[in-house]
């Protein structure tokens, strides 16, 4: 799976690590892996914001092309 070009909001950050899903993982893993990951990151007060930030870019940069 390519990775896009979009610049990451923290340096060196890993989009797959970032979702928790190893390299090859299907796009529906992704989505999941995102779906889940937000649904926790909403109810984190204090660092939440932040969180979906990193969690967009790196769907983003592992979806699309």
């Amino acid at each position: 799976m390519s990775q896009g070009s979009a610049e990451p909001p923290e340096p060196g950050l890993d989009p797959y690590r970032v979702l928790e899903v190893h390299p090859e993982a299907r796009p529906e893993v992704i989505d999941a892996a995102f779906s889940v990951l937000r649904e926790i990151a909403c109810r984190d007060e204090a660092d939440g914001a932040r969180q979906l930030v990193r969690l967009t870019w790196a769907r983003r940069v592992l979806l699309d092309p």
